[in-house]
């Protein structure tokens, strides 16, 4: 019973621990100048972190339940806090409120100068090329990855569902 218990601390300070070994993860990236992108080193971070987590709560539980309950609760809030990064990398609100804030004032002329459609076409097609999701062959975009593309067209099914499309 105690074990069950110490799996449901583990299992509530996760992103604690994924947040810290991001954290890190990301100064060994920055230190050693590795060309991975910020996203890239947090499904990396994700994946990784589940081998000590997993490990640590079968040899506490030896049970596949255990196993399988843990898995399926980390990765779920580990996907939460992907998207809650992601917000910071690539929302352009979040970036247009904290230029706001940082010169007190903005035109529109000095946001438009940045956010050119053809720019924000190609920062998307890099990250995507960064995150080895797509690639470019004979000034054409191929797939390569697949695990985006399958949240995508999750994401695109429950749009349906919801009646947005």
């Amino acid at each position: 019973m105690a074990e069950n218990y110490l799996t449901l601390i583990i299992l509530a300070i996760s992103p604690l621990m994924l947040m810290i070994f991001h954290i890190l993860f990301i100064r060994i990236i920055h230190l050693y100048k590795l060309d991975i992108s910020n996203q890239l080193s947090l499904v990396l971070s994700m994946l990784f972190l589940n081998i000590p987590l997993l490990l640590g709560v079968y040899l506490l539980n030896k049970d596949l339940s255990s196993l399988i309950y843990t898995f399926i609760i980390y990765n779920s809030l580990a996907y939460s806090y992907f998207h809650f990064f992601n917000l910071s990398e690539t929302a352009r609100r979040i970036k247009i409120l904290l230029e706001i804030k940082h010169k007190k004032h903005i035109v529109i002329e000095e946001l438009t100068k940045h956010y050119k459609p053809d720019f924000m076409v190609k920062t998307r097609l890099k990250r995507l090329i960064d995150l080895k999701q797509i690639k470019k062959q004979d000034n054409k975009y191929i797939l390569i990855g697949k695990s985006m593309l399958v949240g995508a067209i999750l994401v695109n099914m429950w749009r349906k569902l919801l009646g947005f499309e």
